[in-house]
C-alpha cells in the first residue's frame, strides 16, 4: 500500500511540473507567435489593398465546408470603401495554402498573397510564384469566368486546383454575397498605384520557395522552416554583400537550434561575405536549423540577383516523409546529394541511405537521366531519392525533356501509396498510367496494369466507376480516390459509386460483421451449422501486427484449420513480411485443432506473431471451444509515443515483479532513441524490480524515448494495482 501511495504521489509531482512547464512555456511563446501572425497578415492586406485602413467584418451565410477564413473592407483616409481583402486555407497536396486575395470595389482582383507553404518544392510549392499570381492581377472578380482567365499548373494539379477552388469561392462571395459587379481592371494602372502605395517601388515577388517582406533598415525577411518555422532578415548592399543578418524571433530548441541562432561566431562571420555564395556549415544535432538558414541565404542570393547557391531540398515519402539535399552545377552535374535526418528502418531504408555506393554513385551523372536502383525490400526508400531527383531534374530545366508521362499526377494510398496520371478532355479520360507501384501481385498490382487501365481511356470521369473485386478493394479504392481528385481539380459532379454487392461486402467488412447470415443468427445455439460456413468459405479476422493486415482462416466440422493466409499486408521486410511468407509457420497450423493452434512468438517479430495468434483465437470462439487463457506471465502491450509512437511489452509475475520487458519494433531514430531501446543494460535492468517503483533513467538527448518507457512501466503499474 505504501508503495502504491508513493507512486500516486510521484505521478501527482510529475503531472504538476509538467503543467506548469507548459503554462509558462505558452506564456513565453503566446506573445511571440500572435506578432508573428499579426505580422503576416498585414503584409498580406498591404500586398492586396496596399495603402488602406482596415477592419475586419463577418462573413454571412457561409455554406457548410466553406474554405473562407477572414474577411477585411479597405477603406481610404476620407472612409470611402476601395476594396475588400478575402483569405482561405484550402488544402493542398502537403498542407494549407493561405491565400489572401484582394478585390477592389470597382470589381477586379488586385493582387494576390501567398503565405508559407508545405507544397513540394518545384511542383506545388509553383502557386507562390510570380508566374502563377500575376495571372489575377487585373482580372474581373467573376467566378464563372476564372478558369478561363487562370491557367492551373502541369504536374501540380492537386495544389493549384485547391487554389483555384478556394478563389472561386472568395469571388463568389464578392459577387453575390457583397454585391460587387465583376469588370476588368489595368493591371499597369494597379502596380503603379501599388507601387505609389509602398513608396515608390512595386512589392518584389518573393522568391521562389519562400515569402519575402520587407523589413525595417532596408532588410527583406525570408521565411524558412527548420525545427519551427522562423523568419531571416538579410541585407544585402550594392555590391552583392551581406550588411546585416539576424533572426529576430525563432522557436527553435533550447541547447541545439536556439544556440546555433544565439552564435555570434555563426551569423556574424557572414557579414561582409557575398551573397552569392553565403553558406553556414551544417552542425550535427542541428541539421534542420542550420539548413532553414542557408535556405534564406538562397532565398536572397536569388533575389539580389546571384546565383542560389548551395543545395536545395525536396521534400519526399519512403516509409516515412524525409528530404533530400541536392546540389546541381550550372551544367547539370550532380555536385551533391545528401538525406540530412530520416526516420525510415534501420536495416532496411536506413541502410539503402546510409550506403555511400548508392548516393555517392549519383555525383557527376547528369540530373536529366540521374536515378538509382530499385531495391527490393527497400522500395519506397529507393522510389522517394528517386522521386528527389525527378525534382531536381524539373528545378534545374531538365523535366521536359525527362518528363514523359502524359497527365496530371494524383497521389492516393491503396495498400501503400502510389501516382496514378489522368489526362482529362472535354470531360473525358484521355489517358491513364500508374507507372511505378507496390501493391500486391496477383491482387492489387493486376488492377493497374496497362491492359487493365486501358479499360477506363475514353470513360466519362462524372461517371466511371471501378469494380471492386475481393482482396483488392484498397487498390480499387484508390483508383476512385484519384477519379475523385481529378474531377474535383477539373470542376467536374462525380455521381456516387454504385453499392458493392452483398458478396464484396462480406469480403472487406470487419469480423464481427461476417458472421452467418441473419437467419442463421436467429435460430436456437443447438441448431447452429459453424461447420456448413467454415466449407463454404473462409472467415476474415481484421488484427494488428506494425500495420493492420486482414488473415482468412478456413475450418472444418471438426474444429479442425483447413487453411489460413494473410492475402495482403504491410509488414516489414526482412521481418514481419518474412514471418508471414514462411510457409513453415502458417503451413505448419493446417489440421491442427482451432481451439489451441498457436504460434510460437519469434523475437524481433513479436507483433507479427502475436496478430496471428489473435486471428486463431477469434477464430477458436466462432468455431470451437474459447482459446486458453492468457498465463499470468504473459507480456501485455502498452502503447507510447517517443520520437515515433512504438509498443513497450511487459511480463509480469503474480507478485507484480517484472519478468520481461521488450520493444519488438519501433522507428526511433538511430544514434539515439533506437541504442536506448537497444541497449541490454537499460531493459534488462528492469527485470526483477518491482512495478510499482520500476524506472529507468532519463538520458540527455533521448529524453522523449526515455520518457515514453516511463510511460509504459507507468500504465503497467496502474493495471497492476
Amino acid at each position: 500500500m505504501n508503495d502504491i501511495i508513493k507512486l500516486g504521489l510521484r505521478l501527482f509531482l510529475f503531472s504538476l511540473i509538467a503543467a506548469a512547464a507548459l503554462a509558462v512555456t505558452n506564456e513565453v511563446t503566446k506573445g511571440p507567435i500572435a506578432e508573428q501572425k499579426l505580422a503576416a497578415k498585414k503584409a498580406a492586406l498591404n500586398t492586396v489593398l496596399p495603402g488602406c485602413d482596415y477592419e475586419q467584418i463577418e462573413y454571412e451565410n457561409l455554406a457548410d465546408g466553406s474554405e473562407l477564413d477572414e474577411i477585411f473592407v479597405g477603406k481610404d483616409a476620407s472612409g470611402n470603401v476601395k476594396g475588400y481583402a478575402l483569405s482561405a486555407s484550402p488544402q493542398g497536396y502537403g498542407g494549407e495554402i493561405p491565400i489572401t486575395m484582394g478585390v477592389s470595389s470597382e470589381g477586379y482582383v488586385t493582387q494576390v498573397y501567398v503565405g508559407a507553404l508545405q507544397e513540394t518544392a518545384g511542383l506545388g510549392s509553383r502557386v507562390g510564384d510570380d508566374a502563377f499570381k500575376e495571372q489575377f492581377i487585373g482580372i474581373a472578380a467573376d467566378p464563372d469566368t476564372l478558369r478561363t482567365d487562370v491557367d492551373k499548373i502541369s504536374g501540380a494539379s492537386v495544389s493549384s486546383g485547391a487554389f483555384l477552388n478556394a478563389s472561386e469561392q472568395i469571388l463568389a462571395y464578392t459577387k453575390g454575397t457583397l454585391g460587387i459587379e465583376p469588370h476588368a481592371g489595368d493591371k499597369d494602372a494597379i502596380l503603379a498605384a501599388a507601387a505609389a502605395a509602398n513608396g515608390g517601388a512595386a512589392e518584389e515577388a518573393a522568391p521562389e520557395g519562400g515569402e519575402a517582406e520587407a523589413a525595417q533598415g532596408g532588410a527583406a525577411t525570408y521565411e524558412v522552416t527548420g525545427f519551427q518555422p522562423f523568419k531571416v532578415d538579410i541585407e544585402v548592399d550594392g555590391d552583392g554583400k551581406i550588411v546585416s543578418i539576424a533572426v529576430p524571433e525563432h522557436n527553435e530548441t533550447p541547447g541545439l537550434g536556439a544556440d546555433l541562432i544565439a552564435d555570434e561566431a555563426v551569423l556574424g562571420a557572414l557579414v561582409g561575405q557575398s551573397i552569392a555564395d553565403a553558406k553556414i556549415d551544417v552542425k550535427a544535432g542541428v541539421t534542420l536549423t542550420s539548413n532553414a538558414i542557408n535556405d534564406a541565404l538562397a532565398q536572397a542570393a536569388k533575389a539580389a540577383g546571384g546565383t542560389a547557391g548551395g543545395a536545395a531540398t525536396y521534400e519526399v515519402t519512403g516509409f516515412q516523409p524525409f528530404k533530400v539535399d541536392i546540389e546541381v552545377d550550372g551544367d547539370g552535374k550532380i555536385v551533391s546529394i545528401a538525406v540530412p535526418e530520416h526516420n525510415e528502418t534501420p536495416g532496411l531504408g536506413a541502410d539503402l541511405i546510409a550506403d555511400e555506393a548508392v548516393l555517392g554513385a549519383l555525383v557527376g551523372q547528369n540530373i536529366a537521366d540521374a536515378k538509382i536502383d530499385v531495391k527490393a525490400g527497400v522500395t519506397l526508400t529507393s522510389n522517394a531519392i528517386n522521386d528527389a531527383l525527378a525534382q531536381a531534374a524539373k528545378a534545374a530545366g531538365g523535366a521536359e525533356a525527362a518528363a514523359v508521362i502524359p497527365g496530371d499526377p494524383y497521389t492516393v494510398k491503396g495498400m501503400n501509396k502510389f501516382t496514378v496520371y489522368l489526362d482529362v478532355a472535354d470531360g473525358k479520360i484521355a489517358g491513364i498510367t500508374v507507372p511505378e507501384h507496390n501493391e500486391t501481385p496477383g491482387l492489387g498490382a493486376d488492377m493497374l496494369t496497362e491492359e487493365a487501365l486501358a479499360a477506363y481511356a475514353g470513360a466519362d470521369l462524372a461517371e466511371v466507376q471501378v469494380d471492386a473485386k475481393a482482396g483488392v478493394t484498397l487498390t480499387a479504392n484508390a483508383l476512385t480516390a484519384a477519379f475523385d481528385q481529378a474531377a474535383a481539380v477539373n470542376g467536374i459532379q462525380r455521381s456516387a459509386a454504385e453499392e458493392a454487392a452483398p458478396a464484396e461486402e462480406a469480403e472487406e467488412a470487419p469480423a464481427e460483421e461476417t458472421e452467418a447470415p441473419a437467419e442463421e443468427a436467429e435460430a436456437p445455439a443447438a441448431e447452429a451449422e459453424p461447420a456448413a460456413v467454415a466449407e463454404s468459405a473462409a472467415k476474415v479476422y481484421e488484427v494488428t501486427g506494425f500495420q493492420p493486415f486482414k488473415v482468412e482462416l478456413k475450418v472444418d466440422a471438426d474444429g479442425k484449420i483447413m487453411s489460413i493466409a494473410v492475402p495482403e499486408h504491410n509488414e516489414t521486410p526482412g521481418l514481419g513480411a518474412d514471418l508471414i511468407a514462411d510457409e513453415a509457420v502458417l503451413g505448419a497450423l493446417v489440421g491442427q485443432s482451432i481451439a489451441d493452434a498457436k504460434i510460437d512468438v519469434k523475437a524481433g517479430v513479436t507483433l507479427t506473431s502475436n496478430a496471428i495468434n489473435d486471428a486463431l483465437a477469434k477464430a477458436a470462439a466462432d468455431f470451437g471451444p474459447a482459446a486458453a487463457p492468457a498465463e499470468e506471465s504473459a507480456a501485455k502491450v502498452y502503447e507510447v509515443t517517443g520520437f515515433q509512437p512504438f509498443k513497450v511489452e511487459i511480463g509480469l509475475d503474480a507478485d507484480g515483479k517484472i519478468v520481461s520487458v521488450a520493444v519488438p519494433e519501433h522507428n526511433e531514430t538511430p544514434g539515439l532513441g533506437a541504442d536506448l531501446i537497444a541497449d541490454e543494460a537499460v531493459l534488462g535492468a528492469l527485470v526483477g524490480q518491482s512495478i510499482a517503483d520500476a524506472k529507468i533513467d532519463v538520458k540527455a538527448g533521448v529524453t522523449l524515448t526515455s520518457n515514453a518507457i516511463n510511460d509504459a512501466l507507468a500504465k503497467a503499474a496502474e493495471e497492476a494495482k
